[in-house]
């Protein structure tokens, strides 16, 4: 008999016990054409933008050869491309073809499928139990990578959290790039317009949390037909070096992508440098700026796009 009451053989058979239930074990994953391997490279490139092939293997803590020959197959079959970077023609990288959004989004499909049926017997109260522990699971176990960083969960906005991510950008823009009030003022109408509008099938805000505290955010909102807008981006300056601008901005391309947006836009100012890293790895391109005289300060306004079709 198991002695659950040991750590190792707990993990052990908890591990056994899910991977029968959600059915990982097979030759290939969810009933498609991917092992699990496959699965999660375009799973990563999927939400990841502009990667190269060492950047994933970092990630996914692949041998890089391994690696190598999953892309080779991957790429064979049409569903990953490599290109030379636009933004640096020394570097490649990694990207899916329409087929290989085609592929995640079915594999995604048949994933929560599978973990609803999962949840299908428990109530409200148990569902909320389980993804408490499981987030306390995944804190004491992954919580510190081999750097000693914290793990962020990137998840939907609870009540409130729009305030409070709108306060801590306000000041953080004050502290770091001297913007007046004026700022705040933008952003209350920001936040007004989310409220207001908010259609959980249009619109989206998504919160990165890190030990349990917001960390940063970053949201979409409906700006036409077919576009979609990105707004209240920001991240807290303890949890910079984690990634979670790319993360943030990867869950949001996600999100328009399933509700069907055909291009993405965004306003930022070129002083704010990080921002505007993450926006280009991300694959949106600048299409026009101008100077303005905003917040106590002289910037110049840039506007972005991204092609999501």
């Amino acid at each position: 008999m198991t002695d659950t009451h040991d750590p190792v053989e707990a993990v052990r058979h908890f591990t056994r016990f899910y991977t029968g239930r959600i059915n990982v074990l097979g030759d290939r994953l969810l009933e498609s054409d991917f092992s699990l391997p496959e699965a999660r490279v375009i799973f990563e490139l999927g939400h990841c933008d502009g990667m190269s092939a060492r950047d994933l293997a970092d990630m996914l803590g692949l041998d890089p050869g391994y690696l190598s020959r999953l892309l080779n197959g991957l790429k064979r079959r049409g569903i990953v491309t490599r290109s030379v970077s636009e933004a640096d023609r020394r570097r490649h990288v990694l990207a899916l073809t329409d087929d290989g959004r085609s592929a995640l989004d079915g594999l995604q499909e048949k994933s929560r499928s599978e973990v609803s049926a999962v949840l299908e017997p428990l109530g409200q109260e148990a569902r909320r139990d389980l993804v408490s522990t499981l987030r306390k699971a995944e804190n004491l176990l992954g919580g510190e990578s081999a750097a000693g960083k914290p793990v962020p969960v990137i998840r939907p906005h609870r009540v409130g959290e729009l305030s409070w991510a709108l306060a801590r950008q306000a000041m953080l823009y004050e502290q770091e790039y001297g913007w007046d009030g004026g700022f705040e003022l933008t952003l209350l109408k920001i936040g007004r317009e989310f409220l207001e509008s908010y259609n959980p099938d249009d619109d989206c805000l998504w919160i990165a949390e890190v030990d349990g505290l917001v960390a940063g955010s970053a949201a979409v909102v409906r700006d036409g037909a077919e576009t979609a807008r990105l707004r209240i981006v920001y991240v807290e300056p303890d949890a910079r070096g984690l990634g979670l601008g790319h993360k943030l901005v990867g869950a949001c391309l996600d999100f328009a992508r399933s509700r069907g947006y055909r291009d993405m836009v965004l306003s930022t100012y070129s002083v704010l440098s990080a921002a505007r890293r993450v926006y280009q790895a991300a694959g949106f391109s600048l299409y026009a700026e101008e100077d303005e005289q905003v917040y106590g300060q002289s910037l110049t306004a840039q506007h972005w796009r991204r092609d999501l079709a």
